[in-house]
C-alpha cells in the first residue's frame, strides 16, 4: 500500500508540473515514459497458524501490483525471480532460508487489460517444522516484454511463512481500528472477529467504515470477557505483556 501511495504522489506531482506547463500549452502531453509495474508492500508474513500439514498443505500468497505508465488493451505478465543472498549475509539480516521447488514456487502475476492493477502469486508450502521456525523468500519482478525496471523499492519484497501467530506487515495502518499495541493475543482476536490475517482499506479490499465496524467488534470481544471474568484481557507478549489490551473502539 505505501508503494501506492508514493506512486499517487509523483502522478500528483507530474500532474501539477503539467498544470503549470499548460499556461502556454493548450494540451498535456501524453506519457511518455517506461512502462514499469511494482509492488504495493515491502514485505508480507503468511501465517499458517491453526493449520497443520494435513489440512492445508500449501497455500498461496497474492501480491498486489500496480503499473506506472501507460494502460494497454491487452493482458501483461509479470514476472519473478529469488534475490541471491549477498556474500557474508546473515539470517537476521534477511537470508533466504527458502528453497525453490521444495519450499515455494513463484506463479507469477498479470495486470488484465485496461486495468492499472495487477496480482502476482507465489505458492508456499505448510512443513513440520513450521510450528517452531519461519521460512523467507526475498523476491524481486524481472524485465520482461512487458514492463522494464521500476524504482528498486517497488520492485522487491521479502516473503516470510510459519505456522507460528505472525505479526501481518500492514500492522502499523491496522492497529488504528484495533489496538494501539500489538501482541499475539490482539492478533488473535483480530482473526477471530474479522476472518481476516489482514487487510489493507482501499478500493473494493475494505473501506474505512467497514474497519470500524470490525474495530467495535473488537473491542466488544475485549469488554465481553472482562465483564465475564471481572478482569481485564491482557497482552500475552511484546513490550505491552501482562498489561490490559485497550480497545480503540
Amino acid at each position: 500500500m505505501l508503494s501506492k501511495i508514493y506512486l499517487k504522489i509523483i502522478l500528483l506531482s507530474a500532474s501539477c508540473s503539467l498544470l503549470f506547463a499548460g499556461c502556454e500549452k493548450s494540451e498535456l502531453e501524453p506519457y511518455t515514459g517506461k512502462n514499469t509495474v511494482g509492488f504495493w508492500v515491502h514485505s508480507v508474513n503468511h501465517s499458517f497458524y491453526g493449520e497443520g500439514v494435513e489440512t492445508l498443505p500449501k497455500d498461496t500468497i497474492v501480491l498486489d501490483l500496480a503499473v506506472t505508465g501507460d494502460i494497454v488493451d491487452y493482458d501483461r505478465y509479470v514476472e519473478g525471480t529469488f534475490i541471491p543472498d549477498a556474500e557474508g549475509t546473515k539470517e537476521e539480516d534477511l537470508k533466504n532460508t527458502a528453497v525453490a521447488g521444495k519450499d515455494y514456487t513463484i506463479l507469477g502475476g498479470v495486470v488484465k487489460a485496461n486495468e492499472e492493477y495487477g496480482k502476482f502469486k507465489v505458492e508456499v508450502i505448510n512443513r513440520d517444522e513450521l510450528k517452531d521456525k519461519e521460512l523467507k523468500l526475498n523476491l524481486t519482478i524481472k524485465e520482461n516484454k512487458d514492463f522494464s525496471i521500476g524504482l528498486n523499492e517497488n520492485r522487491s519484497i521479502v516473503i516470510t511463512w510459519s505456522q507460528k501467530v505472525m505479526r501481518p506487515a500492514t500492522w502499523n495502518a491496522m492497529r488504528f481500528f484495533f489496538c494501539s499495541t500489538y501482541s499475539t493475543q490482539v492478533y488473535r482476536i483480530f482473526m477471530q472477529v474479522t476472518g481476516l490475517k489482514e487487510f489493507y482499506y482501499y478500493e473494493g479490499i475494505v473501506s474505512v467504515d467497514e474497519a470500524y465496524v470490525m474495530g467495535r467488534n473488537f473491542g466488544n470481544v475485549v469488554r465481553a470477557y472482562e465483564k465475564e471474568h471481572g478482569t481485564p484481557m491482557l497482552h500475552d507478549d511484546g513490550t505491552a505483556a501482562g498489561t490490559p489490551i485497550i480497545p480503540l473502539h
